[in-house]
């Protein structure tokens, strides 16, 4: 079974990330995993004019001097709460948060971030793209919710659909579905009109093997977002696994979709892989 041996906790550069350290930190104890520690901001050009972008240098310096000594305070706001020991280390990078963090992706098994924009990547000099993350990472990533604890999951809900991003996150999730109470196999569509309805236990099949008690739930209905969202909100559900964008990205920002309207739910733990 895949297990977490490594686990990149991303700090925002900007804001409180303690919660979301919090969650890694308690996450890495449990699974004995190695923690990193990451954040990442880059330095803007300032001046535009019609003979295109000019820096000031000045300004540079200046911004600089601000970013290192802010560096600094995350780092040791980080070891206060993940501990100074051989488990734990620091990273950073004066680049695009974005870039630079689905660089440093590689060095870990799992994710730790957040949506503090929502589905929005906010400042991209300063914050990362949750969308761009999870397609890009080659990771699953567990956004976890605004104030929420690290514990066993009471109720985790899989959002399958037949798409190679669901199975991977289904497999990638394993180390927190073996922890859960009770994980709930969730498909929605109309079924009715001659859908397959084998995908869901044959999920369920897999985990039981993997020694995961697993029910399923079909929900004839449109196959749409808010569907979904109402149906975790009525399972109570404390962590939910899906894949990302089985449409683009494009289209989910003009029309909206799954994956849209799970980023926008801060208050929910939710594990995504591309």
């Amino acid at each position: 079974m895949m297990s977490y041996k490594s686990i990149l906790a991303h700090i925002e550069f900007d804001g409180n990330s303690d919660g979301r350290l919090h969650y890694a930190t308690d996450l890495a104890g449990e699974l004995d995993a190695y923690l990193v520690g990451f954040a990442a901001s880059a330095l803007r050009a300032m001046h535009v004019s019609e003979m295109g972008i000019a820096t000031d240098e000045l300004f540079r310096s200046e911004a600089g001097a601000m970013n290192v000594r802010r560096f600094e305070q995350l780092r040791r706001c980080f070891f206060a709460i993940a501990g100074d020991g051989p488990n734990s280390a620091w990273r950073q990078s004066q680049d695009l948060p974005t870039k630079a963090l689905l660089l440093h992706a590689r060095a870990a098994d799992l994710i730790v971030s957040g949506t503090p924009h929502g589905a929005a990547p906010g400042d991209n000099y300063r914050s990362a793209d949750p969308g761009e993350l999870v397609c890009n990472a080659g990771r699953p990533v567990i956004f976890v919710g605004e104030d929420k604890v690290f514990r066993h999951p009471a109720r985790a809900v899989i959002g399958w659909k037949d798409t190679p991003q669901a199975r991977r996150a289904i497999t990638f999730a394993l180390p927190f579905l073996v922890l859960a109470k009770s994980v709930l196999v969730l498909a929605i569509g109309d079924h009715r009109h001659g859908a397959d309805n084998s995908g869901p236990m044959d999920v369920v099949r897999f985990l039981l093997r993997h020694g995961v008690d697993a029910d399923a739930r079909i929900i004839e209905e449109d196959d749409k977002p808010e569907t979904f969202i109402e149906a975790l909100d009525e399972e109570k559900s404390d962590l939910v696994v899906t894949g990302a964008y089985g449409h683009s990205r494009l289209r989910e920002r003009l029309f909206g979709g799954f994956t849209h309207a799970l980023l926008m739910r801060s208050d929910l733990n939710r594990l995504m892989a591309g």
